[in-house]
Order: structure tokens, then C-alpha cells, then sequence
């Protein structure tokens, strides 16, 4: 008896806590950077150091040019880290589902029954193989420009102007992500993600998915995050000075009968419906007839945001 009232005391704490956090947390693109420190940053797909690069948005590659802890943005929507109502609504139902599930395992456990263990990644393919059926493949090139990527999409988050993004994702991840973008500019309030640097790239996994060849790339940056109310100028949360060093897995995916393309700075992509040439590098729609051609019909395309850890300094 006196488990189990510790248990509900622990669990209140936990409910205190998450609503108390909505006032304090921070968002960055896809809402991953918090008020406090989280992860430790291992990759669960093998640690193989496959080729890396390094920039800040201060260098030629800067945006000018033109998601529990680690939950995967292609799966569950997140009201993120913007405050509100909205905000402790959801944390309400999180902690009672976590309190139902716990319930409901500790009867499992108690009367014999296993215990549900979730599947692990399985291992993948040596990126060799990528390199064999594609040998224009380039894998600096091609960690250059998630580099690049990432820091137009910070760019593209503050000033609100998601459309430029609209090519380089799937439709489930961009339409949730201007979704969370949408929520901020309701509150009238802007997110700001400045001195922002990409301090290494790497493969870290190399698959097959059904109908789609699948890269996993480990991105550790270095941004500073915080809010202001758009009517006041006021800071709501964050830092101009506190540095956030994050890491996050970008799951990247394409027709696995596609090929890295010759000159991939010129345009070879013509729209599906009305076959006028598209410069798929800016936005992938079509000046013509409005259609959008996203590079994972062509290239690789951005499909998944993991955050893996947050580490704080200043």
C-alpha cells in the first residue's frame, strides 16, 4: 500500500512539473529545443563515422543561399513548447496515459504475464552498397546539403515563410511542421534561432524500406533559441547568449530506382503535369500550373526529425 501511495505522489510531481515547463520551454524548427538538457546523444544505429563537414551560417553555405524524448515527427503531432492551454491539455493526457499504462503493467507483471518490449532498428546495409547501383553518389556533397538544409529550415521557421521548405520534405513532415509554425503565429509570437552552426555531418545508417533507399543522417549543431511576443518585442523564453548544442537524426528517403543525377546544380526535373522544367533546388513548384514535384520523386527528401539530445552552455 504505501508503494503504491509512492507512486501516485511521483506521478503528481511528474504532472506539476510538465505544466509548469509549458512557461519556460523553447521551440527551434519542430519545437526539439527545451528549457533544460536531455539525451546523451548515442546514435541507436552504430556509431560508423562514414565522412563529415562542418559550417556556420556566417559561411558560403548559409541560408542567404537559394520528435517521449526522441519522438519521431512523421508519427505524432506535438503543440510543442509554445505555452498554453493547448499545451497543458495535452500534457494532461501524456501523464494519464503514462499513468494507465503503468497501472496496467504493473497488473501484467504482478500476475506473470511478459512484459511488451519494443523492437530494436534493424542493423543496416554498408553504404557501399548505395554507392555500387548509384555510382554518382557523393557523400560529402550530399551531407553538405542536409548541412545547408538545416539551416535554411531554421531560417525559413523565423521568419515564417514555410514554402521554401515545401521541396525538400515529404508531405506528412512539412504539413506538420507548418502545422506547429502555424500555432506560434497564432500566438503572435516569433521564434528566433540565431548563430547557428552545423558542427558535423555523417551517415549513420543506410537501408532498404520497401520502395525507398533510406539515409540517416547525424546532425550536431550549435544554436542560441528564444521567443519574443510580436506586439511587445519582449523576450517570452529562451536566450539571446545561453548556447544550445543539439543532435538530431534526419531520416532522409528516395525511389530506390533513382540515381544521383549527373549535375545536380542544373535542373533535369520537369513538372508531371504540364511538363514545364522545375528548379527543384528553390521550390519544386511548378510557375506554370502550381503542381509541387517533392525531391523524394527525384532526390532525397527529408521524412523524419529525431531530436537526440540537448546539451546547454552559458
Amino acid at each position: 500500500m504505501k508503494k503504491q501511495y509512492r507512486r501516485w505522489l511521483i506521478l503528481i510531481a511528474l504532472l506539476i512539473c510538465c505544466l509548469t515547463l509549458g512557461a519556460y520551454s523553447l521551440a527551434d524548427a519542430g519545437n526539439f529545443s527545451g528549457s533544460s538538457d536531455w539525451g546523451g546523444g548515442d546514435s541507436s544505429w552504430g556509431s560508423s563515422d562514414w565522412g563529415s563537414s562542418s559550417w556556420d551560417s556566417g559561411s558560403s553555405w548559409s541560408s542567404g543561399s537559394t520528435y517521449d524524448s526522441g519522438s519521431y515527427y512523421s508519427s505524432s503531432d506535438s503543440a510543442g513548447c509554445l505555452g498554453g492551454n493547448l499545451f497543458t491539455v495535452v500534457i494532461i493526457i501524456i501523464v494519464v496515459i503514462i499513468i494507465l499504462r503503468y497501472i496496467r503493467a504493473s497488473k501484467q507483471y504482478s500476475s506473470g504475464q511478459n512484459v511488451y518490449t519494443a523492437a530494436t532498428e534493424e542493423p543496416g546495409l554498408p553504404i557501399e552498397t548505395l554507392k555500387e547501383k548509384d555510382p554518382n553518389f557523393n557523400e560529402q556533397a550530399l551531407l553538405e546539403k542536409v548541412g545547408n538544409q538545416y539551416i535554411q529550415m531554421q531560417n525559413a521557421w523565423q521568419e515564417k515563410k514555410w514554402d521554401s521548405m515545401r521541396a525538400i520534405m515529404t508531405d506528412a513532415l512539412y504539413n506538420q511542421m507548418a502545422r506547429q509554425l502555424q500555432a506560434l503565429i497564432d500566438a503572435k509570437q516569433t521564434n528566433h534561432v540565431d548563430r547557428i552552426a552545423v558542427l558535423e555531418t555523417r551517415i549513420n545508417r543506410y537501408a532498404v524500406e520497401g520502395d525507398n533507399d533510406v539515409l540517416v543522417v547525424r546532425l550536431s549543431t550549435r544554436i542560441t533559441d528564444y521567443t519574443t511576443d510580436d506586439r511587445t518585442g519582449e523576450i517570452v523564453s529562451g536566450s539571446t547568449t545561453r548556447e544550445l548544442f543539439m543532435v538530431y537524426d534526419w531520416k532522409l528517403i528516395r525511389q530506390k530506382d533513382k540515381k544521383t543525377l549527373a549535375q545536380p546544380t542544373v535542373s533535369q526535373i520537369s513538372c508531371p503535369n504540364c511538363g514545364a522544367p522545375l528548379d527543384i533546388n528553390h521550390t519544386g513548384k511548378c510557375p506554370y500550373c502550381g503542381t509541387v514535384v517533392t525531391l523524394s520523386d527525384h532526390d532525397w527528401a527529408l521524412s523524419v526529425i529525431k531530436g537526440i539530445s540537448q546539451r546547454t552552455v552559458g
